[in-house]
């Protein structure tokens, strides 16, 4: 499935050749329902599934773990990408004890390696 952006293509496809053999990638970014993205909701800021215009103009993305795969993680051997390390979610409840208030958070994070010879 494309992604909304070709520029997060553009900087995966960055990321990947700038890392060395070897070299470990290690991110965290906003995953897919986190509580930001639900009040984000439908209408104007949505640009794309998924990908949204937040209120200082700036683009976000909600990933899921197969996105992130998509973009980094070698699927066939002659692929010019990484190794799997490491996907999951991050999911977090913060509790302001002022207002009573709860934010339900969601994160995704990986790791992967630049294999040391490219096959």
């Amino acid at each position: 499935r494309p992604h909304p952006s070709p520029s997060l293509n553009r900087a995966a496809r960055h990321v990947i050749d700038m890392l060395k053999p070897g070299g470990t990638l290690v991110m965290r970014d906003y995953g897919r329902l986190d509580e930001a993205q639900m009040k984000l909701g439908k209408g104007d800021k949505e640009l794309g599934t998924n990908f949204y215009r937040k209120g200082d103009g700036t683009g976000c993305y909600y990933f899921e773990l197969d996105d992130l795969k998509d973009l980094f993680v070698k699927q066939h051997p002659n692929d010019n990408k990484l190794e799997l390390l490491e996907l999951d979610y991050i999911q977090r409840v913060y509790r302001n004890r002022g207002d009573g208030t709860t934010r339900r958070r969601v994160w995704v994070q990986g790791r992967f390696r630049k294999p040391l010879l490219n096959a």
